[in-house]
């Protein structure tokens, strides 16, 4: 399992070209949902805000992650052999494991399309998939964008394409 500062200094001291070749799978990075953070803290941050006029949506923009914060690659794994499926869930027969009790043995799954486009759809899971803060209807795909909230039951997540998730470790570079 790597983490956000496995990545940052290479990173740090690798123009765009260089990182992607190395690292050109995009990427799921663990954040935390609301409601798992200490109540205490509930009005002490500010939310922001974004409009995205292309689907019609307002969407609240999270914090940036932490440097412990989990990164999971969307990449086939050997540890399954549907073809052109990446599989999301519970169980160790998965593509990307995410060991939680809302999430089902098969919960989703990834597809990555030619242009690099990649395609989320819910598997008809029991506690659902969400793409920011909207359940998926199962087996309807949605396409990701760079800094979609998706969630798997309760474990959430941001997605980045290999060129976004270079440009969120250079931002956080900058804060540390």
């Amino acid at each position: 399992m790597a983490s956000i500062t496995d990545y940052l200094s290479d990173a740090r001291s690798s123009p765009l070209e260089e990182f992607t070749s190395r690292h050109g799978n995009p990427v799921l990075v663990q954040r935390q949902l609301p409601d798992m953070m200490d109540p205490r803290n509930e009005y002490r941050s500010t939310l922001k805000m974004k409009i995205d006029h292309e689907r019609q949506e307002v969407q609240v923009e999270s914090t940036p992650p932490r440097p412990e914060s989990l990164v999971l690659e969307i990449a086939k794994s050997d540890r399954n052999s549907v073809a052109g499926k990446i599989l999301v869930g519970r169980t160790e027969t998965n593509d990307l494991v995410v060991a939680h009790l809302t999430v089902s043995k098969h919960h989703a799954y990834l597809r990555r399309e030619e242009g690099g486009q990649v395609l989320l759809v819910d598997a008809g899971s029991t506690n659902g998939t969400k793409l920011n803060g909207r359940r998926l209807d199962a087996s309807q795909p949605r396409q990701l964008a760079d800094g979609d909230q998706v969630a798997f039951g309760d474990v959430a997540f941001t997605y980045y394409s290999p060129q976004g998730f270079y440009n969120l470790l250079h931002s956080l570079s900058v804060l540390q």
